[in-house]
């Protein structure tokens, strides 16, 4: 009997210590969404925006290299709202207190979105070089 039961929690153990174990913790790389105002006409990708904008931002999609940056018209995530998308560029800045955007302004008046970071965090998200030519073909 004693055998039976040796064995058993043996077989156990490896079947346990044999099993794949999946942490979300690690692993789970996540979505983050933030709701602005824009006063003043903001361009990106040739894009004006002015009104209420949601950024959305997918790490997942950025660490393959896929578009990750998601601009939407009003405060919903819906296809038919989409106004702009673009895989931006990492950029390590001071942490921000709340979601900041910053501009550039490339003619009177007229400013250009270069980058974007979420309250919280130290990471900000540029927009690339190459998707703001648009912008600087607009203002000459």
């Amino acid at each position: 009997m004693k055998t039976l039961v040796f064995v058993s929690v043996v077989l156990c153990t490896l079947l346990i210590g044999g099993v794949s174990w999946k942490t979300t913790a690690a692993t789970d790389l996540q979505k983050r969404r933030a709701v602005t105002q824009f006063d003043n006409p903001v361009i990106v990708q040739g894009v004006v925006l002015k009104g209420q904008y949601l950024f959305v931002h997918d790490d997942a999609a950025m660490n393959r290299g896929d578009v990750c940056t998601f601009i939407y018209k009003g405060d919903t995530e819906a296809p038919d709202r989409l106004v702009a998308k673009f895989h931006c560029l990492h950029v390590e800045r001071a942490r921000a207190k709340n979601f900041t955007v910053r501009t550039r302004e490339v003619a009177p008046g007229m400013l250009e979105l270069t980058e974007f970071q979420f309250g919280g965090e130290t990471a900000a998200h540029a927009v690339p070089a190459s998707e703001m030519t648009a912008v600087v073909s607009l203002a000459n």
